[in-house]
This record gives C-alpha cells, structure tokens and sequence, in this order.
C-alpha cells in the first residue's frame, strides 16, 4: 500500500472548525483511454456534543434494537449477524428522540454545505439521510466496503463518537489491486467525515475493551426507501 500524497487544504467556517480536503487526483491523463479521477473526503471536529452522553444512549439502543430486529446482513463488514450493523436498513437513528442526535443533523447540514460551496456547487432543494450506527469491540473490525455505485448515489459520512487508537483507511478507487493508494485517518472523538459513496473503506481491529462506537450515513438526493428522512 502506498499513503496517499495529500492534496489538502482548509477553510474556515464561522460556525464550525476548519474544515480539511482530502483529495485522491490523478494526473491530466494523456490519451483518450487514460484513467483520470479525482475522489473528495472531507473532515471536521464538532466539539459542541456531548459524546459520553450519546455512548452510553447507544450501547442502550444496541442492546434493544438486536433484540426488536432480526439481521439482515452487515453491508459486507464482516461483523456478522449479532451486530447492530446487520439491522442498519431497518431503522433510522436520526429518528430516536436525543438531544445530541438533533446537534449532529445541524453539523451534517453544514458539512455537506461546506463541500458543495467550495466546488461552488448549487445545494440541492432536498437533501434526504439514512443513518445508523456500529459498535466494534475487542478482536472486531470493519472490512473492506463500498456504500454505493449507482448513479444516483452521493456522499457517505461517519461521526467518531468513542474510540481508542483506531483508523480508518479509505482507498483510492481508481487503484485497489496492486499497490492501492491509502489514506489512512486516525480515528478521533468528534471527527465528522464525508466522503462520496464509491470510496472504499476499512478500519483496522479493535484492540481495546473500550467500545468503538460510530455513527455512520448515507446522504441522498431522493429519498430511497422509507428509511431515509428529510434533513
């Protein structure tokens, strides 16, 4: 693997901190049958949650919605049938009544904003949400895995809410096989990513007892299934 040379920069934001791009850009290719890309991530800490508070409503959550949902499967992570990550298609965490669940859809707004108008692309009339979460514990990790590559599909996101020295790899999609280009994000409480959806990912294994806990989604122009809510 090779860690991607970083074409970053950042932008000030009045209402949040600054704002980091992560790029993966090919060069200008040379012939009509050239690959030529470019891949945008962004990053953010929103430092105004309360994240102890939201731990411990999740680990609650978990433990009722494995009960109350059968799994259907995990979206190719690997952490299988028993996790909160295999019932993610049959509920909307957004929907839960929390008053820091209500503050990330303020900042997921704003991220997503942000990214549009450095491109100075029109925000879209309608911006729709899925949204779910993932507990990793001790010996667990996530598996290489794509959100989505349809034509209609758009950006991805996470928020770290708990977590001990932990990455995730995102992989340049134009280069997975031989020698795949890498850019490897240390995971930190209250770092906010997007990231367009064909982009793969992975974590590295949870070697702490200590719970990593995130909150994942999928951002929408339409509203896929009923899942999926306005923002």
């Amino acid at each position: 693997m090779k860690d991607l040379l970083l074409e970053c920069l950042s932008i000030k934001n009045s209402k949040m901190l600054k704002t980091k791009f992560i790029i993966f850009k090919s060069e200008k290719a040379q012939n009509p049958f050239a690959p030529e890309w470019e891949y945008i991530i962004t990053e953010q800490t929103v430092n105004k949650i309360n994240y102890k508070d939201l731990s411990k409503f999740l680990l609650k959550l978990e433990k009722e919605l494995i009960k109350k949902i059968k799994p259907s499967n995990d979206g190719y992570t690997g952490l299988g049938n028993k996790s909160i990550t295999s019932r993610y298609k049959y509920f909307n965490l957004l929907n839960f009544k929390n008053k820091e669940l209500t503050k990330l859809k303020k900042y997921i707004i704003e991220a997503h904003n942000n990214l549009l108008n450095n491109y100075k692309i029109p925000l879209p009339k309608n911006l729709w949400i899925q949204c779910w979460f993932n507990v990793l514990r001790k010996g667990e990790k996530i598996n290489p895995h794509i959100h989505g590559t349809s034509p209609d599909s758009y950006l991805g996101g996470h928020l770290m809410v708990q977590c001990q020295e932990t990455k995730t790899v995102y992989i340049n999609p134009q280069n997975q096989i031989n020698e795949p280009i890498v850019y490897n994000s240390n995971n930190e409480e209250g770092k906010l990513t997007l990231f367009q959806t064909c982009i793969p990912h992975y974590t590295d294994e949870q070697v702490n007892k200590k719970e990593r806990i995130s909150i994942a989604f999928d951002l929408s122009l339409k509203q896929n299934n009923n899942n999926f809510i306005k923002l």
